[in-house]
């Protein structure tokens, strides 16, 4: 089949090379325009631009906007079979429904699961044990088209954003290769999605990265992991930001109000949480490397009582 690939984020790259491999054609690639990054902000290009031009796949569109008729009569002009999306923007009507065979995305959560920007990160905070990849027929809404194929994985107790979206990107490789071919021989089998289950997973924001300590030790050990690496998660200590790299709930309590240190030990110190405690065991202290919270404590007055902002 030919097919566009509208993308530009790192996750879609193994499906990018797995539909290669398994013998479709790449009539084009859609991504974003380079962005300024760096200290210097010169213009950098998305991945999948970048893959693109490493694997000699053109033609590469980078367009500002979507909504033009410019994009639309190009898009058409490359006459391709089907649309691809993965970790992209929302798609107009007048673009998804160009393609004869149809447009579909690869989602990174069991759909109507984690509908959104962040079906990862929301998971793991939400301390599921299990998500998935989706593959579905887009439509007018945001991940509500039906469903083509479904594969389901655990998450680990310990696993974080980076290790599950490694492991997601595989899934989605593999998942969408089988989904083509019933796609190609005409047997695909849609299945509506159960408003019921509808659960949302928006985008994550900077001010969440500010740890409430009134939370559960488990709902705080849960954000940690998934807020790997942003927006990463902190409080204060002596008015300057520290990082918590990592933790462990110790279901340990004590007498202390939450945000208080209340034990301190060789691997690190011990926080009140709302019901329990948390063991934090890595931490960035602001203009610092990353060490352990036992370096940390080395040569500070951090004591037992302190209360953590």
């Amino acid at each position: 089949m030919r097919i566009i690939f509208l993308g530009s984020a790192d996750f879609g790259i193994p499906a990018l090379s797995a539909i290669r491999d398994a013998g479709h054609e790449i009539a084009g690639i859609v991504t974003t325009p380079p962005k300024p990054k760096g200290r210097g902000l010169f213009p950098a290009k998305s991945p999948v631009s970048r893959y693109a031009e490493q694997n000699g796949i053109s033609p590469v569109l980078a367009p500002e906007h979507l909504n033009s008729e410019k994009v639309t009569h190009d898009l058409a002009s490359l006459q391709a079979d089907l649309f691809l999306v993965v970790a992209f923007r929302i798609l107009p009507p007048a673009i998804f429904s160009l393609p004869r065979l149809g447009t579909f995305n690869i989602h990174a959560s069991l759909l109507p699961r984690y509908r959104g920007a962040a079906p990862i990160q929301r998971a793991i905070q939400a301390g599921e044990k299990e998500t998935g990849i989706t593959i579905f027929r887009i439509d007018a809404g945001i991940d509500t088209g039906t469903i083509i194929n479904r594969r389901k994985t655990s998450i680990g107790p310990t696993e974080t954003t980076p290790e599950l979206y490694g492991r997601l990107q595989m899934l989605g490789a593999e998942a969408i290769v089988e989904s083509l071919k019933h796609i190609e021989r005409g047997s695909v089998a849609y299945q509506k999605q159960d408003p019921a289950q509808v659960c949302p997973a928006p985008r994550l924001k900077k001010n969440e990265a500010h740890i409430n300590w009134n939370s559960p030790a488990h709902r705080i050990f849960n954000t940690i992991r998934a807020f790997k690496p942003f927006p990463g998660t902190h409080t204060f200590y002596k008015s300057k930001k520290l990082n918590i790299e990592w933790a462990m709930p110790n279901y340990a309590t004590s007498n202390h109000a939450p945000g208080t240190v209340c034990a301190l030990s060789g691997k690190g110190f011990s926080v009140q949480c709302r019901e329990s405690t948390l063991d934090i065991l890595e931490v960035k202290p602001e203009g610092r490397k990353k060490m352990s919270a036992h370096a940390f404590l080395q040569g500070r007055s951090l004591a037992e009582g302190y209360l953590l902002q």
